[in-house]
């Protein structure tokens, strides 16, 4: 057992150490992209039946959440680029104090949640409502729940790319 190669815990590596800040912009910038394509396509989905009626995501509460959790995830993740701007050019946090890291990695978690919390609810709503057989304007409705379908999977990106915001702000908390 003891031909086995062991690792030094004590040395840093070098190259994986500067690439967590560029890839934590990257995140950071991938998930506000991916929130505010989200957050248009979300707001611009609109039909008009015959009688002039229109039907827009605040008909439903489920894509009102939605919307609420896509604007609160939008302005968490680009209040935090320049920290990681920041990373990336000093190779030092801004504020290097363990109670800032300590929000910043509760904080994502919680985004996180909200994140994939409001895809469900638009994600069900949309599955649920198309299960529905309507007598009028069947094609104009199911139109609208198609195009619901496209805000979520933008959504399902930037919580993939949330994901690795939260794992890296874990990995930043154990820097002490």
């Amino acid at each position: 057992m003891s031909n086995y190669p062991q690792y030094n815990f004590d040395v840093k590596s070098s190259s994986s150490s500067s690439k967590i800040p560029l890839v934590t912009l990257g995140a950071r910038v991938i998930t506000s992209a991916t929130l505010l394509v989200s957050w248009g396509v979300l707001q611009t989905s609109v039909v008009t039946f015959d009688n002039g009626a229109r039907l827009r995501y605040d008909y439903y509460r489920s894509y009102s959440y939605t919307l609420f959790a896509v604007i609160a995830g939008s302005v968490y993740n680009l209040l935090h680029i320049p920290f990681a701007i920041y990373l990336l050019i000093r190779k030092k946090p801004m504020i290097n104090h363990k109670v800032f890291r300590q929000i910043e990695l509760y904080g994502d978690k919680i985004i996180f949640g909200i994140l994939a919390i409001g895809a469900g609810a638009a994600l069900g709503a949309t599955m649920d409502l198309n299960r529905i057989v309507y007598n009028d304007n069947n094609s104009k409705f199911h139109h609208f729940l198609n195009l619901m379908y496209i805000p979520v999977a933008f959504l399902w990106a930037g919580i993939v790319t949330s994901g690795i915001s939260s794992i890296l702000s874990s990995y930043s908390l154990h820097k002490d």
